[in-house]
């Protein structure tokens, strides 16, 4: 993502805070901006519909997607079209697709790796905090994941959601909460001479395999929560030297 959309990554996360969670409040022609959604056959019906932040919404264009795909959406929302009358009863809101963009998809890890090394050529994570952004949120079994880190224009980066299958929660105030590990690497080292600048990607890691670990362990359906743990500072100097960071507990499930 170029530095120019980073930027409007960024004001879509603030813009969103703004706008209601909620289309039958909606009583007029609505743009919620940017959100997040996954495809699935709704209920018993034959369509092909997406959850959002928002509830179930309905296009044609989703017809063209698969079970489990993961998508960024931009939509219209007229509640004066026949379609959405009654729409709260019938489960979802008829819209029209403005733009849709696949997100990338992966599993997350049951596999830790080593939180006192660095992996090769692991980048520093400028990650938000999730009880901040709309965008940071759990839908059908996906947790996604806006983030960002620094890297120089000739580097590709992977990213990786891994945590420790085995592990018990910590309890705080009635919340049980894990740890999960989001971290960057590039597929070389920097350049001589190269200049590192913020690229913002959104994953969409399936935690479902998580879930069911940690259930488990016991924790009941009602109280899981994670904290993010990231790369938060690389010593350009020594590699040797690096510091952690973790976001605030998530609900999840």
């Amino acid at each position: 993502m170029s530095r120019g959309k980073l930027i409007g990554f960024v004001l879509a996360v603030i813009l969103i805070g703004i706008f209601s969670s909620c289309l039958k409040e909606i009583n007029q022609v609505y743009n919620p901006g940017v959100a997040v959604g996954v495809v699935r056959q709704h209920g018993d019906s034959s369509r092909m519909m997406a959850n959002t932040r928002f509830g179930w919404i309905y296009a044609d264009d989703l017809s063209s997607f698969s079970e489990g795909k993961c998508l960024l959406l931009s939509f219209d929302y007229d509640p004066s079209l026949p379609e959405n009358e009654k729409a709260e009863d019938k489960g979802y809101y008829t819209v029209t697709l403005r733009n849709k963009e696949s997100v990338p998809q992966q599993v997350a890890s049951r596999t830790l790796k080593d939180t006192n090394s660095l992996l090769s050529n692991e980048l520093p994570v400028l990650a938000f905090n999730p009880n901040d952004s709309a965008l940071y949120i759990y839908l059908e079994g996906y947790l996604f994941l806006p983030s960002v880190c620094l890297k120089s224009s000739k580097q590709t980066v992977s990213w990786d959601l891994c945590y420790d299958p085995s592990q018990k929660p910590e309890v705080v105030d009635m919340k049980s909460i894990y740890d999960v590990y989001l971290r960057a690497s590039a597929n070389s080292s920097m350049e001589e001479g190269g200049k590192a600048e913020p690229q913002a990607v959104i994953n969409a890691f399936d935690i479902s395999g998580f879930i069911s670990d940690m259930r488990n362990n016991g924790t009941r359906e009602s109280d899981m929560y994670i904290r993010i743990n990231y790369v938060e500072g690389i010593n350009p100097n020594d590699s040797a030297q690096f510091s952690w960071a973790v976001t605030e507990p998530l609900f999840i499930d």
